[in-house]
């Protein structure tokens, strides 16, 4: 049966593309999130290895998914089969996340995150194109901040059972082991849920005739706001660290579990209103505030301290990252035509892809070899300067 099937009706914003996309991310992010909610925790108790590790394992992880998604968005926008193509990276996400039952060092823990994100880099850009050419231009910011909200649901759903499952006993192998299971459902729904909305073979763009302006210029505070938004296993860490000598450490432990828990619930709650509120006020001032949002996170953990320092924490980073998820991508969407929104997620990923390891690897350093607070300060401040450059040169679409 040929791939491409009649487009899914627009009229009515939530259409099979738009659900099946949703549902088969909700079970990818409660595979990696299961997973990631105790990484950090498996790298430097389980292993031993110092926070410096942690950085360069989300490092390396993001560097080598930002390479794989500009070739990928590039690609896409030039096949017929691109949504094969997607499963594919959602398959290879799985098996590098399930290689880490077996790694006995923190090195192999690179080899499984990098090769997981990989994966990951193969499919988003398709997945996001897929999206964005499924609904009208005026319901982006509904169909974004929908499928960011079912994502960060599965987000939720993942911590969620690697809380019960450490807190009853069971080891972080134990956690690696039970996320494969929506790991494989989120293969399966993608595969049979979705279709590719582009009624034939696409025409392909040459890649010396430019992106429009308005995108280039969203890249730049994109790309300042990727180097200074460090990963959230830093504030995971953090969390544990506010949290002593009041508690003991394995109680502190659980409860930088919590936080991560608690910074989901949050972001599921927020998205599917901030990306409605970002159609009718406009994209640009929603995402300068979520930049912001980020900002002021890293200000609570740099002077913040016990219980109402961990609540806020975890509500200002819970209602900061899926907001920037959703509304780079509705925003790149209404930037760009749509046969080349492949190859535009695929700038936009790929640069935050490639920040995300400068900002990571650094955050480690400066934790690790200076201070906790060096790092929150100096992603504190990237992430203002980003949401100030945006507010005063706002995209305009096209």
């Amino acid at each position: 049966m040929s791939e491409h099937l009649t487009a899914p009706p627009r009229v009515r914003w939530l259409n099979r593309n738009v659900l099946g996309i949703g549902f088969a991310d909700l079970a990818a992010d409660a595979n990696y999130e299961m997973v990631f909610a105790v990484l950090p925790l498996f790298i430097t108790v389980g292993l031993g290895a110092p926070a410096f590790a942690v950085g360069l394992v989300e490092g390396l992880g993001d560097g080598s998914s930002a390479v794989v998604k500009l070739w990928s968005g590039w690609y896409s926008d030039r096949i017929a089969w691109r949504r094969r193509l997607a499963v594919g990276g959602y398959g290879t996400t799985v098996f590098g996340l399930a290689l880490l039952v077996a790694v006995t060092s923190w090195p192999q823990v690179i080899v499984a995150r990098a090769l997981a994100w990989m994966g990951r880099g193969l499919r988003q850009p398709i997945r996001s194109a897929m999206l964005a050419a499924s609904v009208e231009r005026k319901d982006l910011g509904k169909a974004f901040g929908f499928h960011e909200a079912l994502d960060t649901a599965g987000a939720l759903i993942g911590p969620g059972v690697a809380f019960l499952l450490l807190s009853t006993g069971h080891d972080f192998r134990s956690v690696f082991w039970i996320a494969l299971v929506p790991g494989v459902l989120c293969v399966v729904l993608f595969a049979l849920m979705t279709r590719d909305p582009r009624p034939g073979r696409p025409e392909p763009v040459s890649l010396r005739v430019p992106l429009p302006a308005g995108f280039w210029g969203l890249m730049a505070p994109v790309a300042i706001f990727g180097v200074g938004n460090f990963a959230t296993a830093f504030f995971t860490l953090r969390a544990a660290q506010i949290m002593q000598p009041e508690l003991s450490r394995t109680a502190a432990l659980s409860a930088a579990v919590g936080f991560y828990l608690a910074h989901n619930a949050v972001g599921a709650t927020v998205s599917f209103p901030a990306g409605w509120l970002a159609d009718h006020v406009g994209k640009a001032p929603v995402l300068a505030a979520a930049y912001l949002t980020f900002a002021a996170a890293c200000l609570v953990g740099l002077l913040g301290h016990g219980w109402a320092a961990l609540g806020l924490m975890a509500l200002l980073v819970g209602a900061q990252n899926p907001v920037v998820s959703s509304v780079e991508g509705s925003l790149t969407s209404s930037l760009v035509e749509e046969r080349r929104l492949g190859t535009a997620f695929g700038f936009l990923n790929g640069i935050n892809g490639a920040a995300d390891l400068a900002s990571s690897v650094v955050a480690g350093a400066l934790w690790t070899f200076v201070s906790p607070q060096s790092a929150l300060g100096l992603g504190g401040l990237l992430c203002a300067a980003a949401a100030l450059l945006l507010w005063l040169r706002q995209p305009k679409n096209v």
